[in-house]
């Protein structure tokens, strides 16, 4: 998950509170203090439970999720308010329990969603996959930055699955108004499964009609995510498209998939947005990348 802040190299421990009442407290916090969340649990306590990662009114803090957050029971939905007014938490991610592992091979599913808005401060999050044990990180972003949390929740239904597989791309970049690049990048996600021999290629294509074609390399022969995949060039190649021409540059990315190849484009820098920049969203994939419905890989 990106989140935009300034990294300081703070840790901030995971701090669960005592269990209160059925209400949803609003304490006073110092500057430096993580910003709140008040989880209500399956017997309608509420948990005060810490961001891990944050940044509040020009401070900012990073840290980790626990390996063992602070368990909800298995309420039929997930409540919460959070300390300050203005906030959307619009990335919340399902994450199979316990599988986060110390070296990030373990090929855990993750399923993401938004967190419905119910009032100023107040949310609701519907399950995501299958019924089960999910560690959620609740993602979150407001007038003063950004914060995250992560809480234990055993859905007791089967929940929503992603509309389709997606995909991201990286090769061009506006470094104070002149074209550059970070490097390549393509990224993949919500595939029905992990595909240990995927490959991929980007094509760039300036206003005028010059092309590259750039091949990206992955070590998608292990498995961070099941159903994510992803892949890189340097900034070296991604260069080579500086002198085609000029905008928009149309992407093309050709990813094979078991002997399939499947295309999606998007345009730069027409597409992007502030949360990926400078990668764009690649839309309109031919055919349709096999996404994941819940069915076992």
């Amino acid at each position: 998950m990106a989140i935009t802040r300034t990294p300081l190299g703070l840790l901030v421990a995971l701090a669960l509170a005592g269990c209160g009442t059925a209400g949803f407290p609003i304490g006073q916090q110092a500057a430096e203090d993580p910003p709140v969340f008040h989880v209500q649990t399956e017997k309608g306590t509420v948990l005060q439970v810490d961001a891990w990662t944050y940044c509040d009114e020009g401070f900012c803090a990073d840290g980790a999720p626990s390996d063992h957050p602070p368990k909800v029971g298995s309420p039929d939905v997930l409540t919460f308010e959070f300390d300050h007014a203005g906030w959307d938490f619009d990335s919340v991610t399902f994450r199979e329990h316990g599988t986060r592992g110390t070296e990030g091979y373990t090929c855990a599913r993750e399923v993401q969603v938004e967190a419905e808005k119910t009032g100023e401060r107040t949310f609701r999050i519907h399950p995501a996959g299958p019924a089960g044990d999910w560690d959620v990180d609740i993602f979150g972003r407001g007038p003063a930055g950004d914060a995250v949390t992560t809480v234990h929740w055993k859905t007791p239904v089967e929940g929503t699955y992603p509309e389709q597989a997606t995909g991201q791309a990286a090769v061009l970049a506006d470094h104070d108004g002149e074209l550059d690049s970070y490097g390549v990048e393509l990224g993949l996600s919500d595939l029905d499964r992990h595909y240990p021999g995927a490959t991929a290629q980007i094509t760039v294509t300036s206003a005028e009609g010059g092309s590259v074609t750039i091949p990206v390399k992955g070590d998608n022969r292990r498995c961070y995510s099941e159903g994510s995949l992803g892949f890189r060039a340097s900034d070296e190649r991604g260069r080579e498209a500086i002198g085609l021409g000029s905008a928009p540059f149309t992407y093309a990315a050709a990813v094979m998939l078991a002997g399939k190849t499947y295309v999606g484009t998007g345009v730069w820098p027409d597409d992007t947005n502030d949360e990926i920049r400078p990668a764009i969203p690649l839309t309109d994939w031919q055919p349709a990348l096999p996404a994941y419905d819940g069915t076992p890989g």
